[in-house]
């Protein structure tokens, strides 16, 4: 009897006819070699473009201030005592490598924040492909590299707010992963990847609270145990400690006041060692502005006031209600431009509910291990808080409105994945597929401005014009940027900085006036004061205002700084004239207008002139900041000159005060900068 032949096994994932029609294979093959280099291009290209920007955009705010903190530490300066650092525990340890590899220069923190964002959208695809497929994370994928990217709010590079988003998508994506594969490490990787983001900024608590209440709700909704919701905290806590431990004990061993510390903003209130103003050194640091110190000079008013950190509490303070409600209007603005991504999540919130809805309806519930569904609570939660977190502040900056796209492109995987099991399943595709054309269409409207510009502030609400024809442009799209830094533009505080390093040995220090930190990065020069900017002057309570002047004046007993900067900047609530080093004033009889001469009785005379115009127009607090600055203010006169004062001349500000500018053609051009030399 002849032997039956075996049947040979199925290959898995193939069909039976393989070898008989190996083209199927291989244009499968180049099926997905084309998908994944379309979804390449299509992330990879605004990407690109935005790293290009940022590599070329010179930071003379944000920026330059985590950068000097960070070389200043890493020149034995400890943490709250020889350096007061704007920058949180994250912030200040990424610019602290980027200085160790690259050196002083601004181009270090740019490389990490650039492989940070590679890798989280990387672990985005990923996570989005395994739950919603593969055209739900391209689309996912492209929206937040375009608008994570996007000239309208991404601004310099090395953003805190980058750096936070980066650790928030890696850190989500492992927690995903540990409910999709129950690996208890993905868990750890949660833990020790989201802690991350409150140390580069307090609203990084975003993605830490979406993930605390998904685990309990879990054990509400009767899917788990409550045994199993403690051990998921247990593991996550434990790999948050992993890297929260040595951090905190690296602040410890050096001293460092405790408002310093990661987290402080927390547990700092709750300790009897930690003063208010400790406290305050840890509040977030806006664009263009610094934390503050705390010691209020009078209650908060509001009951919601009382609860907010001192640096959001003083900004709101400082506000007459016109001011707040034009705050309140920023904020529609904003969300107005970023439509597209908002529209997406409320689209897959909406769509879930839907989805429920039909599911009680026919008396059944939805699988909750297979149905990717379940993770819409946890990206819903995110996104909703990164949206609330933007209201906290009066001032919301550009890079404010950042997390609430990543957050929102996950959401709206769901929605995309929705569409795409649709057009899988019903017979008729031909509707589906001009549902999705109309889709893409409606969504390149959508982002339009993103790529070619706005017309109106979206910070002001003012018509962007031409500087030179006095004619409405567009601003702050992809095309405009490129063309920007196509022309290579050159900046005030880069001359000023390049000046002070040719005429000043490197042993040298200096100290800047308002926030323009770039200045010292420029310079390759450090402080000669322990706070080296100062952004909140007009914010501060007189009070404190005084106690930082007598600690600049400390600074410059102990080492006489060569330059000093009055960098003459505009800062919150931008309606207030500059808090000016040395007065510059019109005398009667003259055409023109010059810097008071350092004659004490003139001084004293403009001193209690502008303080009443002060007074009468701004209030008496901002009359008593200016009083409180008069020391500051004498010391210069009587100690420093004006660096080639000859060449500069005189025009005013839109609120009526003098402004110093170069006159063309002359070398060592400062723009606004005013350069004091020690004499």
């Amino acid at each position: 009897m002849s032997k039956i032949p075996k049947r040979s096994k199925p290959l898995r994932g193939r069909s039976a006819h393989v070898k008989d029609k190996p083209h199927l294979l291989d244009d499968s093959r180049m099926w997905y070699v084309l998908t994944a280099g379309l979804i390449l291009v299509l992330a990879g290209v605004p990407f690109g473009l935005g790293k290009h920007f940022e590599f070329n955009s010179p930071e003379p705010f944000d920026g330059g201030a985590y950068l000097y903190s960070a070389q200043r530490v890493l020149s034995g300066a400890r943490i709250g005592a020889e350096e007061k650092p704007s920058a949180q525990a994250g912030t200040l340890l990424v610019n602290m490598l980027a200085v160790r590899l690259w050196g002083f220069k601004d181009i270090g923190p740019k490389v990490l924040q650039m492989v940070f964002q590679a890798a989280a959208l990387v672990f985005m695809f990923v996570t989005m492909r395994r739950l919603f497929g593969t055209l739900a994370a391209a689309i996912g994928v492209i929206i937040a590299s375009v608008y994570l990217s996007a000239p309208l709010i991404a601004k310099y590079g090395n953003v805190k707010e980058q750096f936070m988003i980066a650790f928030m998508i890696m850190g989500v994506c492992c927690f995903v992963f540990y409910r999709l594969t129950g690996r208890w490490w993905w868990l750890l990787l949660a833990g020790a990847t989201l802690v991350w983001g409150p140390m580069f900024k307090q609203t990084g608590l975003s993605a830490i609270a979406a993930t605390g209440l998904f685990v309990l709700l879990q054990p509400v909704l009767r899917r788990e145990s409550w045994k199993k919701a403690g051990r998921d905290l247990v593991l996550m806590t434990a790999g948050a400690l992993v890297v929260l431990v040595p951090i905190l004990g690296w602040y410890a061993s050096m001293g460092s006041p405790v408002g310093f510390w990661p987290y402080s903003f927390l547990y700092g209130p709750l300790l009897p060692t930690a003063s208010s103003s400790e406290a305050a050194a840890s509040e977030p640091q806006a664009s263009q502005a610094e934390p503050e110190a705390t010691v209020v000079a009078k209650p908060a008013s509001g009951l919601v006031l009382r609860f907010l950190p001192g640096y959001v509490r003083h900004s709101w303070e400082a506000l007459g209600p016109a001011a707040r409600k034009e705050a309140f209007l920023r904020v529609l603005r904003y969300y107005r431009l970023l439509i597209l991504p908002i529209l997406l999540a409320l689209a897959a919130i909406v769509a879930r509910l839907i989805v429920l809805v039909r599911c009680r309806g026919k008396a059944k519930k939805p699988p909750t291990q297979d149905d990717p569904g379940r993770f819409v609570p946890l990206l819903a939660v995110w996104w909703f808080l990164d949206m609330a977190f933007i209201w906290i502040s009066p001032r919301s900056y550009e890079q404010y409105y950042l997390p609430l796209n990543a957050s929102a492109a996950m959401l709206g995987g769901y929605l995309v994945g929705l569409y795409g099991r649709r057009w899988r399943t019903d017979p008729n595709r031909s509707r589906w597929i001009v549902v999705g054309l109309l889709s893409m269409v409606v969504m390149m409207v959508l982002s339009w401005h993103i790529f070619f510009g706005v017309r109106k502030s979206p910070h002001s609400g003012a018509v962007y014009t031409d500087r030179r024809t006095k004619q409405p442009e567009r601003r702050n799209g992809y095309l405009q940027k490129w063309r920007e830094i196509a022309s290579e533009p050159d900046y005030d505080w880069q001359y000023v900085g390049d000046y002070i390093r040719a005429h000043s040995e490197p042993t040298d220090s200096i100290y800047v006036w308002g926030w323009v930190p770039g200045i010292y990065v420029q310079a390759q020069r450090l402080s000669a004061a322990p706070k080296a900017f100062e952004g909140t002057m007009h914010t501060l309570p007189p009070a404190v205002l005084a106690e930082r002047v007598q600690e600049i004046l400390s600074g410059f007993e102990k080492d006489p700084p060569k330059f000093i900067v009055d960098t003459r900047k505009e800062h919150f609530p931008w309606d207030r004239p500059c808090l000016e080093l040395w007065p510059i004033a019109a005398f009667t009889g003259q055409n023109q207008v010059m810097f008071l001469p350092p004659n004490p009785s003139l001084v004293e005379a403009y001193d209690k002139s502008w303080t009443e115009t002060l007074r009468q127009n701004w209030g008496s607090d901002e009359a008593a900041r200016y009083e409180a600055l008069a020391p500051l203010r004498r010391y210069i006169m009587q100690n420093y000159r004006v660096v080639e004062r000859d060449q500069y001349r005189a025009s005013r500000t839109r609120f009526g005060l003098p402004t110093l500018y170069h006159k063309p053609g002359l070398p060592n051009s400062f723009g606004v900068q005013v350069v004091f030399v020690r004499t």
